[in-house]
């Protein structure tokens, strides 16, 4: 996957760029079959008020884009939330692709019969 880490507000050093590519691999892999120039991540991780971390991202697949963010008092936290929602979100267009690509076999069918 390429990746674009970036802040509008703090200086990512390297081990949040670490972090981050460690955490949104998870979405990666979900994806073998795509190659790695059809994957895109661009994370922002950013300072909130109260002395929390904000993480948003923009992952695209194939075309598909996906969007998520989260705020926590831990960088971590919020990129592993952000994460998980959007691996929420590519199960739920899968289980929906599922049903369509047997909804149509359905119909391919009773058009033979």
């Amino acid at each position: 996957m390429n990746y674009q880490i970036t802040s509008d507000n703090m200086t990512v050093s390297p081990s949040m760029d670490s972090l981050a590519k460690t955490k949104f691999e998870r979405v990666s892999k979900r994806f073998q079959d795509v190659g790695e120039d059809a994957k895109f991540a661009r994370i922002v991780l950013n300072t909130a008020p109260n002395e929390m971390f904000h993480v948003k991202a923009n992952i695209t697949i194939a075309g598909k884009e996906y969007f998520s963010d989260d705020t926590d008092y831990n960088l971590e936290t919020a990129m592993i939330n952000t994460v998980e929602e959007i691996l929420q979100m590519i199960e739920k267009d899968k289980d929906v692709q599922d049903k369509t690509a047997l909804k149509e076999e359905i119909d391919l069918i009773e058009e033979i019969e």
